[in-house]
C-alpha cells in the first residue's frame, strides 16, 4: 500500500456515556463571564456522540527538558534575565539551573503545568501511537502554536520535521529561545496567520490545538486544516455542552493576550458543532480522546473542553 494511501488504524469504544455537569458561577463584567456563567450553571449532560480512545493520564514532562543543549555559555541568572525579558509566559517549560519559564512553585503554576502534561498525554501520545514507525518520516503542522509546547515534543520523539506557526511574533520569539535552548534543528517556527495559511502545501499532521473557538470563521478553519493534512488532525477546542450544534459568540476578549486570538469577538462551538465541523471539512472519521486516572483535569472531566481525532 502505497503511503498516500495509508487509514490510521485505531481501536475505539463505541458505547455513549452521559455524565451530570457541576454547577458554578462566576461574574458578569464582560460577555466572556456572562457567558461562561450561564455555561457552568447549566445542568445539561455531557455527551459522547462519536467513538472514542481512551489515554491512561502519566503527567510526565518531556524528556527533552532533562537535557538542555544551548545556551550553555548563560549563567542562571543570565538565563533569567533572558526568560524575563521574553515574558509573559503562559507556557511551562524547565531550562535547567533551576531556571522555568513560569513559576513552579505557585497554585496557578502547578494548575498550568497540569493543563499542558494532560493535554500532552492527550494530543502528542496519541500522534505518536497512531503513527507508529511512520513518526520518523512524517511532517507536522502545528497551527496556533503559542511557546512550541507541542511542537517541539513531537520534533524531539522523532517526526521528521515539524512547522510552528502563530499569529503573534511574541509568541515566535519564545518557541525560537526554547528552540536554540534545547537545540532542537527539526522544527521551524514562523509568524503566520491561520487565514492565510498557504493551501497548496501538505503536512501529514495537523494540529488544531486551542484555535478552533477563537476565530469568526470557524467552517473556514476547519476547511483548511483538512485541506492542508495528509493523515489527520488533532483537533483540540473548547465547546458548550448545549444539545445543538450551534456556535455562541462571545465578546470582550483581551486581544493583548498572547493565549487569545486576533479578534476580541469570537464563536464558540458546541460540542455537537465541533463534531460536524469537522465532518463539514470532509474528515471521513471524528474519534474523540478521552483521558483517564490521575491527575483528572476539571475542563475535560466536565466536557468543556473536547479533543479530537480526525482521519481524512
Amino acid at each position: 500500500m502505497s503511503r498516500d494511501s495509508r487509514r490510521p488504524s485505531v481501536p475505539v469504544d463505541t458505547t455513549e456515556i452521559v455524565a451530570a455537569f457541576r454547577k458554578g458561577g462566576l461574574d458578569e463584567r464582560t460577555s466572556q463571564n456572562r457567558a461562561l456563567k450561564w455555561h457552568r450553571t447549566q445542568a445539561t449532560p455531557v455527551e459522547y456522540l462519536v467513538p472514542r480512545i481512551f489515554r491512561t493520564i502519566d503527567a510526565r514532562w518531556p524528556a527533552y527538558m532533562d537535557e538542555p543543549r544551548g545556551h550553555v555559555d548563560l549563567s542562571a541568572e543570565q538565563l533569567r534575565e533572558r526568560v524575563h525579558d521574553l515574558a509573559p509566559w503562559m507556557v511551562p517549560f524547565r531550562l535547567g539551573h533551576g531556571v522555568a519559564t513560569i513559576d513552579l512553585d505557585s497554585k496557578a503554576g502547578r494548575q498550568n503545568v497540569q493543563n499542558y502534561l494532560f493535554r500532552r498525554n492527550l494530543i502528542t501520545d496519541t500522534v505518536v501511537d497512531v503513527l507508529g514507525a511512520d513518526l520518523a518520516t512524517s511532517t507536522v503542522l502545528d497551527v496556533g502554536c503559542n511557546s512550541g509546547f507541542f511542537s517541539l515534543d513531537l520534533a524531539t520523539r522523532g517526526a521528521q520535521h515539524v512547522d510552528g506557526v502563530d499569529l503573534r511574533a511574541d509568541n515566535i520569539a519564545r518557541a525560537q529561545f526554547v528552540q536554540e535552548h534545547f537545540g532542537v534543528g527539526n522544527v521551524d517556527f514562523r509568524v503566520s496567520d491561520a487565514d492565510h495559511l498557504e493551501t497548496g502545501r501538505q503536512w501529514d499532521v495537523v494540529l488544531n490545538l486551542g484555535l478552533l473557538y477563537h476565530v469568526l470563521n470557524p467552517l473556514e478553519l476547519m476547511r483548511r486544516t483538512y485541506e492542508l493534512c495528509g493523515q489527520f488532525a488533532i483537533v483540540d477546542t473548547v465547546v458548550h455542552r448545549e444539545p445543538v450544534s450551534a456556535f455562541f459568540l462571545v465578546g470582550d476578549k483581551n486581544v493583548d493576550d498572547p493565549t487569545e486570538g486576533r479578534e476580541d469577538w469570537e464563536l464558540h462551538p458546541t460540542y455537537r458543532a465541533t463534531i460536524e465541523t469537522i465532518q463539514y471539512a470532509g474528515f471521513s472519521e471524528v474519534i474523540e480522546i478521552v483521558g483517564r486516572g490521575e491527575p483528572s483535569h476539571p475542563l475535560y472531566g466536565d466536557g468543556r473542553r473536547r479533543c479530537f481525532l480526525a482521519i481524512k
